[in-house]
């Protein structure tokens, strides 16, 4: 069933819904004005923690961003890569060499042999062009691996935001719950002492409230468990204070169908940029290891001067010459590639080059069934929302009206009371959690597709994933049910007190 399908619904029954809310309205008012005791509100227990000056989830993010030591470490791979770049790019460096001997040094003549040479290799084949090929593509790589870290930590931050929104907002109701069935405690007691109720009924609502105080100790536990993960995940202390912003309970439509998101995330996703690049990599390799299987070539050029004594035959006249020779040389050398032609290392590049390729379908593929996945739960989140606030929690608080007032009139008993606010409770924790799903779907559709949705991926202006109010009136407000709950609590204190005496004049 589509929003679309359930709108349909809706519409056809906002008329009778509308005169269910109406009537039992107005049943609300009368008795509201024959009770004397005026509802004190009682405050939102997650005021310290939700507020209009806390922390929205993109100022979070942000501060992650600065703060967080993992992802700090993950950047400076950035710095290694730009490194590696600025050395793929040099060149060889000449080769400086120098030789001096003589026997002197071991008691011998003071003859010598001084030689001194330099040498510069030179890289064939383009090995240079395409190391730094290689380094740029590993730079670029390493840029769309932090930039896909950065965005599963904003996905954390977001889905923990929306948690403890969540609780927040079940620890709110809970309280007031709480607060109202501490008079119905007071005045069952009342009611027992008097005889007018039978000591199961008291029970019952003491077992009642022992069970929201229960649900409060656990929301309360999910709320400061999420802000802990909260502060880890922006690298703060635990220890240190945070105050988060509100979410709207009315959360804006998606305006973008499966196609579009699928090629958003197509062309968006960091980790597929990564992949796309590291097979651009392995090509480059690939070239890079065949190339290196072309030999260098190094020139060189040395001067030599060599003294000597040489003594003289007799019949040269004898005697001792003294001589001094100057040599210069020239040469080259280059490396015979005869069994080593860098066969391992092109075999090894190819492997990388088809695994790059293997790797870049398989996450194309897994892109497109995650958007899939995502917006599926997405379309069923916002049409459990539109359920709950349109048509079963106002239905809920009218059944509970109408068993209140049947109670008041000595037509039920205690139980009916307890098991239809029962229900309603169970309806309003399930709300919150479906508004907490809309908005956790929300964040894993923004994973799958690679990046925070845009405001224009949104309807404009206010246009919201749940109905227009003037279309289809009587939907569920949160704010306005916790004022309800504040005024029942008069409301039913009046009610129980009138209850005995009604029973006596008519058995009179």
């Amino acid at each position: 069933m589509g929003i679309r399908n359930i709108l349909v619904i809706v519409g056809e029954y906002s008329a009778k819904l509308g005169l269910a809310v109406l009537f039992f309205g107005s049943f609300h008012s009368a008795f509201a004005q024959q009770t004397d005791p005026s509802p004190v509100p009682t405050p939102a227990p997650s005021l310290q923690y939700i507020g209009q000056d806390g922390l929205s989830v993109e100022r979070l993010v942000e501060s992650a961003g600065s703060r967080r030591a993992d992802l700090l470490a993950a950047r400076q791979r950035l710095v290694i890569a730009e490194g590696r770049l600025v050395q793929a790019g040099l060149r060889p460096n000449p080769t400086f060499t120098t030789e001096y001997g003589s026997p002197r040094f071991l008691g011998g003549e003071s003859e010598y042999d001084f030689s001194a040479g330099i040498s510069q290799p030179f890289e064939l084949g383009g090995k240079r062009g395409k190391r730094r090929t290689v380094a740029e593509l590993e730079l670029q790589q390493v840029r769309s691996e932090v930039a896909a870290i950065e965005r599963n930590i904003a996905v954390e931050i977001r889905r923990d935001y929306a948690r403890a929104i969540s609780a927040a907002r079940q620890l709110d109701v809970l309280e007031r719950l709480l607060a109202s069935d501490a008079e119905l405690v007071r005045v069952t007691e009342a009611r027992l002492n008097e005889g007018d109720v039978a000591p199961l009924d008291l029970n019952l609502v003491k077992v009642e409230s022992d069970r929201l105080k229960i649900q409060r100790i656990e929301a309360r536990n999910e709320l400061e468990t999420a802000l802990l993960r909260i502060r880890t995940l922006i690298g703060s202390d635990v220890s240190e204070p945070i105050r988060l912003a509100p979410q709207s309970d009315r959360p804006p439509r998606l305006d973008l169908g499966l196609s579009e998101l699928t090629q958003k995330a197509l062309n968006d996703r960091s980790d597929l940029q990564a992949a796309r690049i590291g097979e651009r990599l392995g090509t480059a390799r690939l070239d890079l290891a065949r190339a290196q299987a072309a030999p260098d070539i190094t020139p060189s050029l040395r001067f030599s001067r060599t003294k000597a004594f040489t003594d003289l035959p007799a019949s040269a006249g004898g005697g001792i010459i003294n001589s001094r020779d100057n040599e210069l040389t020239f040469g080259v050398s280059i490396d015979l590639p005869v069994s080593n032609r860098n066969q391992g290392g092109i075999a090894s590049a190819v492997g990388e080059q088809v695994q790059a390729v293997r790797t870049r379908e398989f996450l194309e593929a897994t892109i497109r069934r995650d958007v899939a996945v995502a917006y599926g739960q997405y379309r069923a989140a916002a049409e459990k929302l539109v359920l709950y606030t349109t048509q079963i929690l106002p239905r809920a608080e009218a059944n509970l009206q109408t068993v209140r007032a049947a109670y008041s009139a000595g037509e039920f008993s205690v139980f009916e009371v307890v098991n239809e606010q029962r229900r309603l409770n169970e309806n309003v924790t399930n709300y919150n959690r479906v508004l907490e799903e809309y908005y956790t779907t929300l964040t894993a559709l923004e994973a799958a597709v690679g990046a925070a949705l845009p405001s224009s991926a949104f309807m404009p202006g206010s246009t919201s994933v749940l109905p227009d109010t003037k279309t289809v009136p009587g939907q569920f407000n949160r704010e306005e049910f916790l004022k309800s709950v504040n005024e029942n609590k008069a409301e039913r204190i009046g009610l129980l007190k009138s209850t005995k005496p009604r029973k006596e004049e008519e058995k009179k």
